[in-house]
């Protein structure tokens, strides 16, 4: 009877790893029937679990919301504390557990995250959702949330760098919701934001219905889809939201914003890409990566042989909501230099587009794809990775093998690239913020961020 029954055990052991196949991404369904990315990770010394939550969220494009509020209260639901608990005894709890979450606000969804060693999966769930559901929002601590991140925002806006980035979002985004909820150009939108405000977004941005969820690490289906239940089961089942389509205008155009007390003179250009829903971002980070990269990337060649410069330029791109991607190239420059630096760069970027030379790409691809399979082996970036790869529409069984997918990028995938999708040289936005008004001859000059709307 004994060896019947080790066997019947063995048989179903088999079973359920033949069921839930390690590293194997799969959609899967909870208990109560939500569906979610799922992918275990059956391996010696991996013990940590990620839940990664996404809530569509379109308060970013309301004319008459606070920008300010999201931001807020993101902060505060996962770091007020519970009914019971303080928001240091929570904050104590997590780390004695080596657990961490976060919730944090993009502008077309909200993102939450938990992580935490298996052992420790009833408690750190069981708190998370009681603050996802009922979250605080103590006046006080709201009150030393806002204070820091009034703080926070006062310093960054104050940087150089930062308000030239901040007039080339406006000359894209016009004067629009998104705009002021990316950059905040209102900062007592910050203090003004009452308990109500906060309540209202949480009531109507986290929700039951329309997430989508990723799972991943040493974790089974079973209980994976009943710790998704659990976060989400006290929640309203909520409004379907979906974000407007944005209108832009990447019309080149060339903007001096004269700062005279700044330090130094930065430069930026920028340009369109397509959204990463459409697939090749991959070929875009490396063709970007090899010609920015540090100490012998054309870009940084220009810079230090043709202008005798040890400026530290960098390219790359980014985001302003999932359909708006841009790519950018920024640096110090001397201000004596800014014009000149100016159409060394155009220049530069536009032989690169149309005739590159990727003479030691194949090192930076094998180093790259090297890196990218050793990042995603960790359970809380690879859960990251599946949840952007869904947000796209794209397929999350890519996560996994992102190093693999990096390696198979060609120096053809590379040009064609570059020259189909790539904005050309002339049609970049070319901005720059400096001390000295004359140092952009040509420039559109101005001397507040919302005056590049009269730039043509």
């Amino acid at each position: 009877m004994k060896r019947f029954l080790f066997l019947a055990a063995l048989v179903l052991s088999l079973a359920a790893c033949k069921k839930d196949t390690s590293r194997e991404v799969v959609l899967a369904e909870s208990p109560d029937g939500r569906p979610f990315h799922f992918m275990p990770i059956y391996e010696d010394g991996v013990t940590d679990i990620t839940i990664t939550i996404a809530w569509p969220m379109s308060w970013a494009f309301s004319a008459d919301r606070s920008p300010a509020v999201p931001y807020i209260a993101a902060e505060a639901i996962l770091s007020g504390g519970t009914d019971e608990l303080a928001p240091q005894d929570v904050l104590e709890l997590f780390n004695d557990k080596n657990s961490r979450g976060q919730l944090y606000v993009r502008a077309i969804h909200t993102i939450g995250e938990i992580s935490f060693p298996k052992e420790h999966i009833d408690d750190v769930v069981s708190i998370a959702s009681e603050m996802l559901t009922s979250p605080q929002f103590d006046q006080m601590w709201v009150d030393r949330i806002k204070q820091g991140f009034l703080a926070n925002q006062t310093q960054t806006q104050a940087q150089t760098a930062n308000q030239m980035w901040a007039l080339a979002r406006l000359a894209v985004l016009g004067e629009t919701p998104l705009n002021d909820f990316l950059s905040l150009p209102n900062l007592p939108a910050i203090t003004d934001a009452t308990i109500d405000d906060l309540r209202r977004w949480h009531a109507e941005t986290i929700v039951q219905n329309g997430v989508t969820i990723s799972v991943t690490g040493a974790i089974s289906r079973d209980d994976a889809g009943k710790a998704v239940d659990q976060l989400l089961v006290g929640l309203p089942e909520g409004q379907a939201q979906t974000a407007p389509s944005v209108d832009t205008n990447f019309e080149g155009k060339t903007v001096l914003l004269h700062l005279p007390d700044a330090e130094k003179t930065t430069l930026g250009l920028m340009g369109q890409l397509p959204p990463t829903a459409e697939g090749g971002d991959l070929t875009d980070l490396l063709a970007l990566s090899f010609f920015g990269r540090s100490g012998s990337g054309p870009l940084f060649d220009a810079v230090r042989t043709d202008l005798r410069a040890s400026y530290g330029f960098q390219a790359g791109f980014t985001n302003y909501d999932r359909t708006t991607r841009i790519m950018f190239i920024t640096g110090e420059v001397e201000t004596e230099k800014l014009a000149e630096a100016a159409d060394l760069v155009r220049t530069t970027y536009e032989s690169f587009r149309t005739v590159p030379d990727l003479t030691g790409l194949d090192d930076l691809r094998r180093g790259m794809a090297e890196g990218a399979a050793k990042n995603v082996r960790y359970v809380d970036v690879v859960a990251r990775t599946m949840l952007e790869l869904a947000l796209d529409a794209r397929d999350p069984s890519d996560a996994p093998r992102l190093g693999e997918l990096l390696e198979s990028v060609t120096a053809q995938d590379v040009q064609e690239r570059l020259a189909s999708v790539f904005p050309s040289g002339a049609n970049l936005i070319v901005v720059a913020a400096s001390p000295d008004a004359s140092a952009f001859p040509g420039a559109c000059v101005i001397t507040k961020i919302e005056q590049v709307a009269q730039c043509p």
